[in-house]
């Protein structure tokens, strides 16, 4: 029975994965100029709960020592998989919204993006072994620019020009992992990750006439680049503490990088309407996903849970410096880079009957990040907190609605430097499957 559960939800999500890259093929996930180069911004990783503690996750367990009812969703580290109890599943579903406001110093501009995310299930193959499912964004390119060339020749022999660069698309991971406990507080796991999408990038090209008798028209360059590519992704967990009044559980993954499967056309329209186009080049990408290590550690009590985590990728040691001619004119070099996280999770009493709001978890977390790209030799950070709460939705049952908020900065003004602040508002579905959508039925 669990095995036919397995495969029912295994062909759902992989219905549900064409759909979903559809469906946000042709729109603009975030809004950015720091997406002009390489696979764009990328996506903050786990769930709504761990994305409300900082996005730790590497060192975070379920922890049924402590809590019974204690079952989550956690990608981030296929290890975990290996604690979803027998006889039960989780599935999950988010959406999450964001506000983008973006200042050089002179100008102010804003954007809003809401989109579906995370959606996934974990369940038990047998005991002390799992499987767990997800698709969720790696990385989105959205941005929309425009800038007048001043050069006094230019305009006095052609008239004022104008560059306008627009760019969209999306990068998802369709992950599908084992996790198993090799023996006991020590579990291994391993992700198949296939990465997928479609980035768009524009550049349109006005001249006013010196004349005054209107432009000479729309000159475009358009840049399709379509990615495909599987990797793998290896994680372990051991809990050095695992006694029923506390947990203290360390972590660590190794995502292996390679060349993405990126091949890249370029075209102009070849009439004024552009119903017909003329390629320029038909080109392979030579990006390369980094090598990430991940390491974390999680400590539970009753009533607290904390968390820190760290990684590296090396996205510039498997990378060269990157430039696009449809991109502004800028020049970009890809960097290693370091990432830091920390969050708390309290719950006062996750037994509590009568006074609800004792059994709310309350988190919150904060996040430093460096971008895998410096823009004409500056270097950007994030920088973010973040808050949350999980909500129970039915008493003595792990079920729960996840809502979390987080505002953050990117990048700074300056030395023709744009600084972003944003705001990132989630809700998050958590549901448990209850343990006698398993039995086996005596007729049929």
């Amino acid at each position: 029975m669990q095995i036919r559960k397995a495969v029912l939800f295994t062909v759902a999500g992989a219905l549900l994965l064409p759909l979903t890259i559809k469906a946000q093929k042709s729109s603009i996930n975030t809004f950015s100029p720091y997406t002009l180069y390489g696979v764009g911004g990328l996506s903050t990783q786990g769930t709504a709960n761990l994305r409300s503690m900082g996005g730790i996750g590497v060192g975070y367990r379920d922890s049924r020592w402590i809590d019974p009812f204690m079952v989550t969703f956690n990608y981030l580290n296929p290890a975990s998989y290996s604690a979803v109890p027998q006889m039960s599943f989780v599935f999950n579903f988010e959406l999450e919204g964001e506000n983008f406001y973006l200042s050089d110093g002179q100008r102010k501009t804003s954007y809003n993006t809401f989109n579906v995310r995370d959606i996934g299930f974990v369940l038990p193959i047998a005991r002390n072994f799992g499987m767990g499912f997800s698709l969720t964004p790696y990385s989105s390119i959205g941005y929309k620019m425009e800038t007048r060339i001043d050069d006094d020749e230019i305009v006095a022999n052609i008239g004022d020009v104008w560059k306008k660069y627009s760019g969209s698309g999306d990068i998802n991971q369709f992950k599908l992992g084992l996790g198993y406990q090799l023996f006991k507080n020590f579990s291994v796991g391993v992700d198949a990750i296939y990465y997928h999408g479609y980035l768009d990038r524009v550049q349109n090209i006005t001249i006013e006439s010196i004349t005054g008798g209107g432009g000479y028209g729309d000159t475009q360059a358009h840049m399709s680049e379509k990615v495909s590519r599987f990797m793998m992704m290896a994680g372990m967990q051991y809990s050095a503490i695992n006694k029923p009044e506390r947990s203290l559980t360390f972590g660590a993954t190794y995502n292996l990088g390679g060349k993405l499967n990126s091949t890249y056309k370029q075209y102009v329209p070849s009439d004024y309407y552009g119903s017909d186009t003329t390629f320029l080049a038909f080109r392979t990408s030579d990006v390369s996903l980094p090598n990430k290590i991940a390491v974390g550690v999680y400590y539970q009590t009753y009533k607290v849970g904390l968390g820190v985590d760290y990684s590296f990728s090396d996205w510039g040691s498997r990378n060269r410096g990157y430039s696009s001619a449809i991109s502004g004119g800028g020049y970009a070099r890809y960097k290693n880079t370091n990432t830091v996280s920390a969050g708390v999770e309290l719950t006062p009493n996750r037994f509590e009957a009568r006074k609800y709001m004792k059994r709310v978890s309350y988190r919150a977390g904060v996040r430093y990040e460096q971008d895998y790209m410096t823009y004409n030799g500056n270097t950007v950070d994030t920088k973010a907190v973040t808050f949350g709460v999980g909500v129970p939705i039915r008493l003595g049952m792990p079920s729960k609605l996840n809502l979390g908020l987080e505002y953050g900065q990117k990048g700074k003004t300056g030395g023709n430097m744009v600084k972003a602040n944003y705001f990132k508002f989630s809700i998050g579905l958590m549901l448990f499957g209850e343990d006698y959508w398993f039995y086996k039925q005596k007729y049929d």
